[in-house]
């Protein structure tokens, strides 16, 4: 069985450290390959604001799973 995760505005940032954690990377390691594979140069310093402020962007999370090696699944509650 896969682990699964709920994503929740209140654990962004948690589940974000958590996942890249368990895959071996740092945020700063995170951030890096983000920039590298879709072309970006914003810093870690943005991207951990955005996390705690919870202002991330949908995109944004969606390439930060894609570099984790996670899917998004939508489900009916």
């Amino acid at each position: 069985m896969k682990n699964e995760y709920i994503l929740q505005k209140e654990n962004i940032r948690n589940l974000i450290k958590l996942l890249a954690t368990a895959e071996g990377k740092t945020l700063t390691r995170l951030k890096v390959d983000i920039n590298h594979k879709f072309n970006k140069t914003d810093s870690l310093e943005n991207l951990t604001n955005k996390l705690r402020n919870k202002t991330v962007k949908v995109t944004e999370l969606l390439e930060i799973f894609d570099i984790l090696d996670y899917e998004v699944i939508v489900r009916k509650k």
